[in-house]
């Protein structure tokens, strides 16, 4: 199967998969309020969501290694959608907060397969391309779901939207069965078959906590997912109706600016990915970020408000996509699954502490202190990346050299050893 083809399978799926995710959004608040409880309860029902995916992500990468990338990719959305399905039928807040546990372990077992076969079929040439196509899937469906969510629940019913999610992971995971092959290669399958008493004594995790530039690009996603959830979705809204008084459709047209310009990014950082090094793109891309964000925590009107939204979303949509073409650049093919599945775990816990850390700061604070500190953030790991990380292909280059040297070393002791 061409790589085209195969983008437009995963892409398809993410689309259905994050249109799902989205549909239950506007209506879990509301949802969880019928049990009675707290506005802190209902936030925890997020932040299980997010917990759940820190549990799973690293054993999901592990799980494409041993049983394929594809079984994954069908079981995810199966497990999503049983999750989705009981939250429906949920009789209690705390059945709640666990199937929305079980959405969680689906939701790392789909997105780290998927990144993993990203990885799989393109190259460092398309990688960047491939994976701003991605990442713009999964903008389009998560910003549809929310509207369709409403829709339904106004037609159907509050728990309606859960029923629908369960519906669109069943058909997520049947078009995955149904259209995509498996992409491990034959070596890590041949290894596993072969040796796998070997292979599970092997330290896998150790020698990726060692590697300098897999722990700097990690930083960089923790900011970005720290950013997004803390920044993005909590204190921009908070904001701009707390300081600048704005009605909440002013607030969403601020919110689709930043997704708007985001895939504009995107579609950028997909052409120029080929011709430029990933630094190139990763270090001004989320270094416009935090100018965003200390524009953002200057603004007092809505003008100056909308740039900064503007301005936050070219730097996440230049800088997002390529951070995961330079880690899929510099893992060993072999280590992929359990590569990304770290990686994702370190987005995940940004994803889960932005919000909790930067809203404390705002009860203390206010909103100017949090926001400068998320932009002082995201800078400092911009610059510790530039500075201090390799260039892939500069990596693979030394990686090269030393291989040659050990070489070399080999045959001069063997002669050493004839003579």
């Amino acid at each position: 199967m061409r790589e085209g083809e195969m983008l437009f399978i995963l892409c398809t799926e993410v689309i259905i998969m994050m249109m799902g995710i989205g549909i239950v959004g506007p209506i879990l608040p509301h949802y969880a309020r019928l049990f009675g409880v707290s506005i802190t309860m209902i936030g925890l029902l997020i932040t299980v969501f997010g917990v759940a995916r820190i549990v799973m992500d690293i054993p999901a990468g592990r799980m494409t290694e041993h049983l394929g990338r594809r079984p994954i990719l069908i079981s995810g959305p199966i497990v999503l959608g049983m999750g989705s399905l009981a939250c429906g039928l949920a009789g209690s807040y705390w059945q709640l907060l666990i199937f929305r546990f079980v959405q969680g372990i689906g939701s790392a077992m789909y997105t780290t397969a998927a990144m993993v076969m990203l990885a799989d079929i393109s190259t460092q040439e398309s990688r960047g391309r491939m994976m701003s196509f991605y990442q713009g899937s999964i903008l389009l469906g998560a910003g549809l779901g929310p509207t369709l969510g409403g829709f339904v629940a106004e037609l159907w019913g509050i728990r309606a939207p859960f029923f629908v999610f369960a519906v669109m992971a069943v058909v997520a995971a049947l078009w995955a069965y149904a259209r995509l092959p498996e992409t491990r290669p034959p070596l890590a399958s041949k290894a596993i078959n072969d040796d796998e008493g070997e292979l599970q004594k092997r330290p896998r995790l150790g020698p990726l906590l060692r590697d300098r530039d897999f722990l700097l690009v990690s930083f960089v996603t923790f900011g970005i997912f720290f950013t997004r959830t803390g920044t993005h979705n909590q204190l921009i809204p908070l904001l701009g109706a707390d300081r600048l008084g704005l009605s909440i459709s002013k607030i969403g047209v601020a919110l689709t600016l930043i997704a708007v310009t985001q895939i504009v990014a995107l579609l950028l950082a997909g052409a120029m990915a080929g011709r430029l090094e990933r630094k190139k793109l990763i270090t001004p891309g989320c270094l416009l970020l935090g100018l965003g964000l200390v524009v953002a925590a200057k603004s007092f009107g809505y003008s100056l408000f909308l740039v900064s939204c503007i301005v936050m979303g070219f730097g996440i949509g230049l800088a997002g996509p390529i951070l995961s073409a330079y880690v899929a650049d510099i893992l060993p093919k072999e280590e992929y699954g359990i590569g990304m599945g770290l990686y994702r775990a370190v987005s995940d816990i940004g994803f889960v502490t932005g919000p909790v850390l930067l809203g404390r700061l705002a009860d203390l604070r206010g909103f100017t202190f949090p926001i400068l500190f998320n932009a002082a953030l995201i800078s400092l790991a911009a610059l510790t990346f530039f500075f201090w990380a390799k260039e892939p292909t500069l990596r693979r280059r030394d990686e090269h050299c030393d291989e040659e040297q050990e070489a070399l070393v080999q045959v001069s002791e063997t002669s050493h050893e004839r003579y």
